[in-house]
């Protein structure tokens, strides 16, 4: 092969390019450069879809279901715990039908967090009271009163044995007997905060 320079300036031509293959967008299916279709992204079945959906929908809506079901079946006195709201509130449904009610004795973190160890805090919080009433064999709630928000007030006892008491030897809960509560993130504990 040969560069021979042309009548203008910057110009050159290709003598004897037998063997190069000049490069077009189909160039990839020369017969000599086949090197197939460009790899492309696999696509997901329409079943692999549903089941993506499905369970989403479960990890959602499936632990209020199962809350439901969970008050439904257990054997109780006084009114059903029907759903978790977070570690120390809960929706109760009694005969004059359903409120939301506030568990005496302790506070757990929120769930409309201020900080992001807050929040984890109050996941574990809600997950380990709804773990506490899943596995019991009866659940007790005696109502003590309503609060400003207008949630009954609540004594809530899982097998005989208070809740607040488990919740607090877990480690996920503080003692609270009413006023200004303390605050959960990292950077308040030195003192109240109003939550």
């Amino acid at each position: 092969m040969v560069l021979n320079q042309g009548d203008e300036c910057g110009e050159y031509e290709m003598v004897g390019r037998a063997n190069v293959i000049d490069y077009w967008r189909g160039a990839r299916q020369h017969p000599k450069w086949d090197m197939g279709k460009p790899p492309h992204k696999k696509r997901r079945s329409v079943k692999w879809k549903f089941i993506g959906g499905f369970v989403l929908a479960l990890l959602l809506f499936g632990m209020s279901a199962g809350d439901i079901v969970n008050g439904l079946v257990k054997p109780h006195e006084g009114c059903r715990v029907w759903q978790v709201t977070d570690g120390d509130t809960v929706k109760i449904w009694c005969n004059d039908g359903p409120h939301p009610a506030r568990i005496l004795a302790y506070d757990t973190p929120e769930l409309k967090a201020r900080c992001g160890s807050e929040l984890g805090k109050a996941v574990k919080a809600t997950l380990y009271l709804r773990w506490l009433l899943w596995r019991a064999k009866e659940i007790t709630v005696k109502i003590d009163g309503v609060d400003r928000y207008q949630r009954k007030l609540v004594i809530l006892l899982v097998d005989g044995e208070g809740v607040a008491r488990r919740m607090v030897k877990a480690g996920l809960a503080r003692w609270y007997d009413g006023g200004p509560r303390a605050g959960w993130c990292e950077s308040s504990k030195a003192g109240p905060a109003n939550g």
